[in-house]
């Protein structure tokens, strides 16, 4: 198997150390030149990673082409290269669908749409993709896990829920700021909130059937004051805000 990534960036780095620290049956990887810096790493770190002179290189020697533009650039630059139909086209964006990006190509090469995570670098977070296929599943599965999801609509609720991963932190840092507010030392609320939510994602991840629902309860003690927090984070409407920005994120991905 002969991968292009076009687009060096985070989630590209991610993916690719995450299938060299797989047994995937991966031959060969070429990447764009964009990003200097981390294609030089990569290229620097593994033997099997060719840096592309340009995106058309990337095309014309990889089976599977994974597209990892910014969705600034990524029209005006995959309508400037030449696709033939053995190719195959995954996106990595989150407002590309399938049928735009089929069309910027003039529906040559099938489309795919998978949803990789930064920790796949670790095989510590499951990809949804769509639709079902082999390669994408050869991948996927030796890198942390797959989803293979029905339909697009369903892989939108996916690529809503991945993107929270900055309102996880902001969550965080409220949290963090407050407690310096109250005169403690920053050094100190960063390594417990820290280490507070790492130990809480690990003990979901132990569970052999994850229900949030009854680690809620295991970690509310009945009249303790984690039950209070969820209290009144309810009788705040904190659940309606959350579904709010769901709902709209989700509108933004669907219509864009």
């Amino acid at each position: 198997m002969r991968l292009g990534f076009l687009g060096t960036g985070m989630i590209t780095d991610a993916v690719v150390r995450g299938i060299f620290a797989s047994d995937a049956n991966v031959e060969k990887i070429f990447v764009s030149p964009r990003n200097t810096q981390i294609a030089h790493k990569l290229a620097a770190d593994f033997s099997s990673i060719k840096i592309a002179k340009s995106n058309q290189e990337v095309v014309d020697c990889s089976d599977t082409i994974f597209v990892a533009l910014r969705a600034q650039i990524a029209e005006e630059t995959i309508k400037s290269l030449i696709f033939c139909k053995e190719k195959k086209l995954v996106t990595f964006m989150p407002t590309i669908t399938c049928a735009m990006l089929s069309g910027w190509i003039n529906h040559i090469a099938p489309i795919l749409r998978a949803m990789p995570l930064p920790f796949i670098a670790e095989h510590k977070s499951v990809t949804p993709i769509f639709p079902v296929d082999q390669d994408l599943q050869e991948i996927f599965s030796r890198t942390g896990g797959v989803i293979e999801v029905k339909n697009e609509q369903q892989f939108n609720l996916f690529m809503t829920a991945g993107s929270i991963m900055g309102l996880y932190f902001r969550f965080v840092g409220i949290c963090n700021d407050w407690m310096q507010e109250q005169g403690l030392d920053s050094d100190q609320t960063t390594l417990y909130l820290a280490q507070l939510f790492s130990g809480l994602a690990e003990e979901a991840v132990k569970q052999k059937t994850i229900d949030f629902k009854i680690l809620q309860k295991k970690f509310s003690t009945i009249g303790g004051t984690n039950e209070l927090m969820t209290r009144l984070f309810e009788e705040k409407r904190g659940t309606d805000v959350i579904n709010g920005v769901l709902n709209e994120a989700l509108s933004f991905i669907v219509k864009t």
